[in-house]
């Protein structure tokens, strides 16, 4: 019995020893990260702390290397098509936006820090307006603190149908609105949108095995009562088809400055607590009609061609229909449900191109 004690008090140190060093591991490669995207120049910002919107603190950052560029605001993020998600923690991607504009993060009520402020619960009732109505009071705080008249608004997965109700609520608040992901139609359209390039991909490839694979999931194997054998089906091609998807993930979160590990946990947590809140009823029944048809600011859809959650045709039909004083549509080759992390240089000189002309006129 002495023995194996021994043996156990041994395990349990070793174990101990492991734990330790992994978190100091982890601390110095924050502490790395955060001196490798540091703010330097002499007008610059950084800033990072909880805004109360709506009687609520809100995780917010603010970044870029002249505070005198336009500001952009991001509404949204990425990792699914429906609330909770976030983008804030993704500092690498949108360092060289940093340049050009002063960017903006959120974590939206149910999603990362802010989730996690609110001892991980989803407030009862919460939905798109209540959310589009935070944003405005983040536009209005931002305004002020920044001493900026406009600013350029872009949404990407679910908020973007967050993003375009505020600036139809508020638009004499933002020089444009960018869709870079932007969500105009059910969940069963777009899943059945994912299915049929699938199968398109498969039958130009002639996979057969694909093929023989998508005949079993059908168009919508995630549609309850799940069948395992027809999501694996399902899934086993998508990951043969699928687009660039950002390689470190888990650790760019892990090393992201200004977050905890208990944060970096209740991201997955607070997605799935959101999308509980919310019901399937919003990616299904949500009126999406209701965004537009008039908007009063010029509209970018900026976004890949491989985005299954926010399928391109979907949201280039959706710009046909609205009637703006610009709109334009640019397509990012390649660029999938992640295009903002592993394009995030295409879709900055699609910016700069396209929006920063009318932000420099009017911010």
């Amino acid at each position: 019995m002495g023995r194996l004690l021994r043996a156990l008090g041994a395990l349990v140190a070793v174990l101990a020893i492991l734990t330790v060093g992994a978190l100091v591991y982890r601390c110095i490669a924050q502490y790395r990260h955060a001196q490798a995207v540091a703010i330097r120049t002499p007008n610059g910002i950084d800033e990072a702390g909880f805004v109360a919107l709506g009687g609520i603190d809100q995780w917010v950052t603010i970044r870029g290397e002249d505070r005198r560029n336009p500001v952009i605001l991001i509404v949204g993020g990425v990792g699914a098509d429906g609330p909770g998600t976030v983008l804030s923690p993704f500092v690498d991607a949108f360092r060289p936006w940093e340049r050009d504009f002063t960017v903006v993060q959120w974590d939206q009520q149910g999603a990362g820090k802010t989730f996690a402020r609110a001892g991980g619960r989803v407030p009862p009732g919460l939905g798109v307006d209540r959310l589009a109505s935070d944003g405005q009071a983040l536009t209005r705080h931002l305004r002020r603190r920044l001493g900026k008249s406009k600013i350029i608004l872009l949404g990407t997965g679910f908020g973007s149908t967050v993003a375009v109700r505020m600036a139809m609520a508020d638009p004499a608040s933002y020089a444009a609105y960018v869709g870079a992901g932007q969500i105009v139609s059910p969940r069963r359209d777009r899943e059945r949108f994912g299915y049929d390039r699938l199968l398109a991909r498969a039958t130009a490839a002639g996979d057969q095995e694909s093929l023989a694979d998508l005949r079993v999931s059908g168009p919508w194997p995630f549609r309850p009562p799940r069948d395992p054998k027809k999501l694996a089906a399902f899934v086993k091609v998508a990951r043969r088809y699928h687009a660039p998807n950002p390689p470190h993930q888990t650790w760019d979160v892990l090393t992201a400055p200004h977050w905890s590990l208990a944060e970096a946990r209740a991201i997955p947590v607070g997605m799935t607590a959101s999308e509980v809140a919310f019901g399937r009823a919003w990616g299904e029944g949500f009126d999406y009609a209701s965004l537009g048809p008039e908007l009063q600011i010029p509209v970018f859809v900026i976004q890949g061609d491989d985005n299954t959650d926010a399928p391109i045709p979907q949201a280039q039909a959706w710009l046909a229909r609205i009637h703006a004083p610009a709109k334009e549509v640019v397509v990012i080759k390649g660029a999938g449900n992640h295009g903002l992390q592993t394009h995030s240089q295409a879709f900055l000189e699609a910016l700069r191109v396209h929006v920063l002309p009318i932000a420099l006129a009017t911010h």
